[in-house]
């Protein structure tokens, strides 16, 4: 199982991760909503979270809401949602996990000491107790 992302959207949310540093960032992960498991496209949301934002994200439902509509007009589809780990592992959080959405892919930006480092995503299952891990794999505009 693997997820295609294309190179200039890659880059796009690794950039996002260090500018948000030390605090965690969150996107949305945008498809052509054909089932295709490709993210052409993502969108930079607000981190929302009432607390600290070093390890928690919260997407305000509202927005998210919103922004499905948006991409919905244009004949695609929210995919996923991206968000960072600053000075953690890219791996689902037990909180991320018991938050997630088990149609959406989750791609995580390791942020060590202010810089993007590995980039891994995760689907978790439909109860929300386990994930499997997807394959990032960077493409260019012409795959």
């Amino acid at each position: 199982m693997s997820i295609k992302i294309l190179k200039n959207v890659f880059d796009q949310i690794r950039a996002n991760a260090e500018e948000t540093y030390p605090e965690e960032c969150c996107g949305l992960l945008i498809g052509p909503g054909d089932g295709e498991k490709k993210v052409i496209d993502s969108v930079k949301m607000t981190n929302a979270y009432a607390g600290p934002k070093n390890d928690r994200y919260h997407i305000n439902p509202l927005e998210l809401f919103k922004e499905d509509r948006g991409v919905a007009e244009k004949g695609l589809a929210i995919t996923g949602i991206y968000h960072s780990h600053p000075d953690y592992p890219a791996k689902l959080s037990a909180y991320d996990l018991e938050h997630s959405f088990p149609w959406y892919s989750y791609i995580i930006v390791s942020v060590p000491n202010g810089k993007a480092g590995e980039v891994r995503s995760w689907v978790p299952d439909d109860e929300r107790t386990t994930t499997s891990e997807e394959k990032v794999e960077v493409i260019s505009e012409a795959s």
